[in-house]
């Protein structure tokens, strides 16, 4: 079972407690549909958001997420840099450019 897909972490979460799974998803839909940005920008801005925090495995679902619909892997490495010397250090930026370049070695 080696190509078994692994669950994303909502559907991980929602094993052990749908009601926060679902509350999770609805917080974020609402959150993302309050504002003038499109669900891409924002996609992107939390991207950029993981970076800084060093967290790679929402980074890499998010990152997915984006490749997956159509972005192009130049805009998510523009959100990385974006963060550069504002709140992301230089190891955090090249960090977050090898987790995309992981990514996208994989297609």
């Amino acid at each position: 079972m080696a190509n078994e897909r692994k669950p994303t972490p909502v559907e991980y979460l929602a094993q052990y407690c749908p009601g926060a799974s679902s509350a999770f998803q609805s917080l974020r839909k609402a959150v993302i549909e309050t504002g003038p940005l499109d669900p891409h920008t924002c996609e992107l801005i939390a991207l950029g958001a993981f970076a800084t925090a060093r967290a790679e495995a929402p980074f890499k679902t998010h990152a997915e997420r984006l490749l997956k619909d159509g972005v192009a892997v130049e805009a998510l490495r523009h959100a990385v840099l974006v963060t550069f010397a504002a709140t992301t250090t230089f190891s955090e930026v090249v960090a977050a450019l090898r987790w995309i370049d992981e990514l996208t070695a994989k297609k």
